[in-house]
């Protein structure tokens, strides 16, 4: 095997570990499960379930503690998350309950998608402090009453210490075919979905201030409905993710700045624990004479 091919299969292997990884060791997801999909060297696109994690969050802004304009408090009911990985799950002493976490996600999904809650049942699940993530409540409001990947629902998650609502988001179920691959022509020209997702992140004051500018991010697909994500960066400095809709341009969800700092700690994390194995592996190989398709080995403890 020559070097180009061994090095481009190398970059295969690397890029398809790091996915692999996140999926093994990324916990908390935001958006519910999204596929995401991978290009990797040979120009193909290899589709992984992937979860995104929740941010390190600080303090609460006054904006954020006070109910915003218009507002007025429906009658919702909060139930328990029956999930099993909530189970056994309980909060600490030093965070607020979740009857406040609930009111603070209800306030966000009403500031963000104009959702009124009154009447409805919202399930929230605690989720203890691991490493690189905080203590969070997740809210989930499930249009239909039935929970499921087939079936629509709202959003919510709040740092558990500080009450700072770290997303939300809008898992819809579209009533139509829509194509969930790989848009090739969207990554080489994103200009017109950058400037929607820009646009909902000026009106909804996802970073607090202007929008400085805008990359594409990721793409794949939410149940039915294929996604994009957009990094924003604020001429403040504060960043955020908007996804939206590849389908017809629907905001589906915020990710504010402090959710995208923990997620670029994981994904460095990542990268670098991948570069171990990788160097691993090579060095492996060099000492048994084996120059073919990496294998992988397990991190021991």
């Amino acid at each position: 095997m020559n070097q180009k091919t061994e090095k481009r299969k190398s970059g295969i292997f690397k890029t398809l570990l790091i996915a692999a990884i996140m999926v093994a060791t990324v916990t908390g997801a935001f958006y519910g499960t999204t596929q995401v999909a991978a290009a990797a060297e040979n120009n193909k696109v290899t589709t992984l379930p992937t979860a995104y994690p929740i941010s390190v969050s600080t303090p609460a802004t006054p904006e954020q503690a006070q109910a915003p304009e218009g507002y007025v408090k429906p009658a919702y009911t909060i139930v328990d998350n029956s999930l099993e990985v909530y189970r056994d799950r309980k909060p600490t002493a030093n965070d607020i309950s979740k009857e406040e976490a609930a009111e603070i996600g209800v306030q966000a999904l009403w500031s963000v998608f104009g959702l009124d809650l009154n009447g409805k049942t919202i399930e929230m699940g605690y989720e203890p402090a691991q490493d690189m993530v905080r203590a969070k409540w997740s809210g989930e409001y499930w249009i239909d009453g039935q929970s499921g990947p087939d079936h629509p629902m709202y959003r919510f998650t709040v740092d558990a210490i500080t009450g700072e609502i770290y997303g939300v988001g809008f898992g819809r179920i579209l009533n139509v075919n829509a194509n969930l691959g790989y848009d090739a022509e969207l990554s080489k020209n994103p200009a017109a979905a950058e400037a929607i997702a820009k646009k909902y992140a000026e009106e909804l004051n996802a970073v607090g201030g202007p929008v400085k500018s805008s990359t594409i991010g990721s793409q794949g697909y939410s149940g039915n409905d294929p996604v994009v994500n957009f990094r924003i960066v604020g001429e403040n400095g504060r960043l955020a993710v908007i996804q939206i809709s590849r389908y017809d341009n629907a905001l589906l969800s915020i990710a504010y700045h402090d959710y995208v700092i923990e997620e670029d700690a994981v994904i460095k994390q990542i990268e670098r624990e991948a570069a171990e194995m990788q160097a691993e592996i090579e060095r492996r190989g060099a000492e048994t004479g084996n120059t073919g398709t990496p294998q992988m080995i397990p991190f021991s403890n």
